[in-house]
């Protein structure tokens, strides 16, 4: 479930050591623009209740990354990213495949890797396409992108120093 990013901070803000053991896996910050480019216009949306299934301008979310408690994913290895519900990590954009991608750990180094599911708008790390079936590691900051969604891969404790960060500007 996302979170927003501004709950999270004054969470670590109340309680920064529960911040810290509550907040135990990677997350995915999902940022939008903060403003319409020359020629643009902004796009307002409204919710009736619970959280935005995308990031408002200026609202970024984060989502957490783990298995999701959900029964449709057959999958049992990896955490899935998509744009359908039955994935662990969702991201409800047009250019984002059903089954875009899978993040997994290397349980012998801790580390954390990213695959593309051969996703119709490719998988970039870095700005560079991952060919289909391709692994790649991943570190604290990677910026991602699924088709068109950017987001920044941070671990546990880069969340915390990037938070740290925001609160002190």
């Amino acid at each position: 479930m996302p979170t927003k990013l501004a709950v999270a901070a004054a969470q670590f803000l109340a309680d920064p050591q529960g911040f810290r053991r509550q907040w135990t896996v990677p997350a995915l910050l999902w940022e939008t623009a903060d403003a319409a480019g020359p020629g643009e216009e902004l796009t307002w949306s409204t919710h009736a209740g619970g959280l935005p299934q995308r990031p408002e301008v200026g609202d970024p979310l984060l989502l957490e990354v783990q298995k999701g408690k959900s029964a449709l994913n057959a999958l049992g290895f990896g955490i899935t990213v998509g744009r359908t519900a039955n994935n662990d990590v969702v991201l409800y954009d047009a250019t984002v495949s059903r089954f875009h991608a899978v993040l997994s750990k290397d349980e012998r180094t801790g580390g954390w890797r990213v695959e593309d599911a051969e996703s119709q708008n490719g998988t970039f790390v870095r700005e560079v396409r991952l060919a289909p079936r391709t692994t790649t590691p991943l570190e604290d900051g990677t910026p991602l992108r699924f088709g068109a969604v950017s987001l920044l891969f941070l671990t546990p404790e880069g969340l915390v120093r990037h938070l740290e960060r925001k609160l002190k500007r």
